[in-house]
């Protein structure tokens, strides 16, 4: 059993490290830009976000980022999908018991509009998981290739039990190409199996990361002023969780293991690179910012 869990640790360590090696050589091109958004708010227990936490009730953000890279603009998390703004009962219950912020302000052209894109200059979409305040949007990019962990995208379809609740159908079916046609995809898609450097220069990486849900993925994105930022999607509620090592209710914590060692992850990369990293639903964080100011936040 020792010599087991030794070999364990001793693989893990050796395979970070070589993840720390590449991605510490990698630096952020010129004219890059991360821009943090919120697809308005939703309402929910802090209890359920962080362990000890009061059940008091607390609005957060539904926060997704933009990266404007040279070879090409890349999206991390596409918010709520914005049919609800209209047609409340596409979510069912969800939409009293998270009560989200339903402006028009919120649907995602929108928001991109406010730095002069569009759904159709996106091209990579990415989420942290499917859930429905991350994967609501996908279907609006038809020019974009969306890159998502296999596992997740199994789990979104067919998810395993105790797992179903927060995955909305339509927004999975809505990838489905149309009967009779050969392809089971509607849009280009990755369905990946482990980490990824999109543009192949280490600026931005996906990095598998099976926390919160089967098939959770974080992303790395590096920026030629602000350095290194982790997008925790919800591998991270709150900032607290990584320096108190919090994790959120069981019922939102696919494998707890898990998030906890995403939390070591990103207090070894504040050690080496001086990384920051935001999620999308902290209180204190960027896509709160942008929620209340209806504003996103840059950095270069």
């Amino acid at each position: 059993m020792q010599r087991t869990t030794l070999g364990l640790i001793s693989t893990l360590v050796a395979v970070l490290l070589v993840g720390f090696v590449s991605l510490s050589q990698a630096a952020g091109q010129a004219g890059m830009k991360l821009y943090a958004f919120s697809s308005g708010g939703l309402t929910i227990a802090k209890s359920a976000l962080q362990s000890g936490a009061p059940s008091t009730q607390v609005t957060v953000p539904v926060g997704f980022f933009v990266v404007k890279h040279p070879k090409g603009n890349f999206i991390f998390d596409t918010g709520n999908n914005d049919k609800i703004i209209n047609d409340p009962s596409y979510w069912g219950p969800f939409i009293k018991g998270l009560t989200p912020e339903r402006g028009p302000d919120v649907a995602i052209d929108t928001q991109l509009k406010k730095i002069g894109l569009s759904p159709d200059d996106i091209t990579y979409v990415a989420v942290g998981h499917m859930h429905l305040d991350h994967g609501g949007n996908v279907c609006k990019f038809p020019k974009a290739t969306f890159l998502v962990q296999r596992a997740e995208m199994k789990n979104a379809a067919w998810p395993e039990p105790g797992t179903a609740g927060p995955y909305i159908p339509g927004d999975v079916a809505c990838l489905r190409n149309d009967l009779g046609e050969a392809l089971p995809n509607k849009f280009k898609m990755d369905q990946l199996e482990g980490d990824m450097d999109v543009f192949g220069d280490g600026s931005v990486v996906l990095k598998s990361w099976p926390g919160h849900t089967p098939g959770s993925q974080m992303a790395i994105v590096r920026l030629p002023k602000t350095g290194t930022v982790v997008l925790t999607s919800d591998n991270v509620y709150f900032a607290e969780n990584v320096t108190k090592n919090l994790l959120p209710d069981v019922s939102l914590a696919y494998n707890p293991t898990g998030i906890l060692n995403a939390y070591e992850f990103i207090r070894v990369l504040q050690g080496r690179e001086g990384a920051s990293f935001m999620t999308a639903h902290d209180l204190d964080g960027p896509a709160n910012k942008a929620r209340t100011s209806h504003a996103p936040q840059v950095f270069e």
